[in-house]
């Protein structure tokens, strides 16, 4: 977010077929910069991530490692002060999510759904045997599905928090 309060987004995608993780890393610890809150749906696993480049990558492990103490994770926020019956017992984001915030929702995006699809859909980006129209298909959808992930971190935000002020 600019000082200006606007929401701005950064991804990264790597579908050579090369290793991304250290690229990724630095990205991730430039775009994060050093100050403010990194929100998460389930910090458990990401914060997990986030150690494993640490480990991989001692040049960026404090840096990686200072994202960590930053984590905010909406998770919690979610199961202790919202509910809605649409949710069907599920504290999924994927339920959580249209729930809470009606217009967003997964299962509108095209081809890419879930993390599980994501993983598939990224291996067969790297694959050498997939065509460039494949790859391009792939990475159009694997990137409207990160950017909904991200979004939906600042829209959950902004109801949890009863904030509506950044221009979106």
């Amino acid at each position: 977010m600019s000082a200006e309060r606007e929401l701005a987004h950064t991804d990264f995608l790597d579908l050579s077929g090369n290793d991304p993780s250290e690229a990724f890393a630095q990205t991730l610890v430039y775009v994060c910069g050093q100050h403010g809150p990194v929100f998460v749906y389930n910090a458990g696993f990401e914060k997990a991530r986030i150690r494993e480049l640490a480990e991989r990558y001692p040049q960026l492990s404090e840096s990686l490692l200072a994202i960590n103490e930053r984590v905010v994770d909406l998770l919690p926020v979610a199961r202790e002060r919202y509910y809605h019956p649409s949710q069907q017992g599920s504290w999924s984001i994927k339920k959580v999510l249209p729930a809470v915030v009606p217009e967003l929702r997964y299962d509108t995006l095209d081809g890419v759904q879930d993390g599980g699809m994501a993983m598939e859909a990224f291996l067969e980006g790297i694959h050498p045997d997939t065509t460039v129209e494949r790859k391009s298909e792939i990475q159009q959808q694997l990137l409207a599905y990160c950017q909904l992930d991200t979004y939906a971190m600042v829209r959950l935000w902004q109801v949890f928090a009863g904030r509506n002020d950044l221009r979106l």
